[in-house]
């Protein structure tokens, strides 16, 4: 597999880039499939917006349109939920490293995939909390002994 090389002046690439670290850090544990996914999402953006910009779109709608195109299926992070759930569940604010470490068991991805992406105020959300709060039995009360449950 040829290497890729990120292109600094690209925008798209560098927004992309920045959403997948703060949001989607695992997908740097493999850097070289990290920087095809970049690239290859920046180029979808860029097609995305010449064709709506041929389809006689403004300026404006090109660039939301690839925009979309762009972040597809990126809108769920399960990073930050697992933050989130742990805070909730015990009170401890887990950094996103813990987070990446929690998720990259591939116990905790079965989980994830049996409730999608679209499980925040789901009626189930209580039970995949339930499911994923063992793994946060390491954090518990970790820097605050009198948290209280929350779910």
């Amino acid at each position: 597999m040829a290497t890729i090389e990120l292109d600094s002046l690209d925008c798209y690439q560098q927004s992309v880039f920045r959403y997948l670290k703060d949001y989607h850090p695992y997908v740097f544990d493999d850097k070289e499939e990290a920087d095809e996914i970049i690239v290859m999402r920046a180029n979808n953006a860029v097609n995305a917006y010449k064709t709506a910009a041929c389809d006689g779109e403004s300026p404006y709608e090109c660039e939301r349109i690839a925009m979309q195109t762009l972040y597809a299926g990126l809108e769920f992070s399960p990073i930050t939920y697992l933050i989130e759930a742990c805070q909730n569940a015990t009170g401890y604010e887990m950094s996103s490293d813990e987070a990446c470490e929690i998720y990259r068991d591939p116990s905790v991805k079965e989980i994830f995939s049996r409730y999608g992406t679209e499980i925040e105020g789901d009626p189930r959300e209580y039970r995949l909390v339930a499911e994923l709060e063992p793994c946060f039995h390491k954090y518990k009360d970790h820097d605050n002994p009198f948290a209280e449950r929350y779910f």
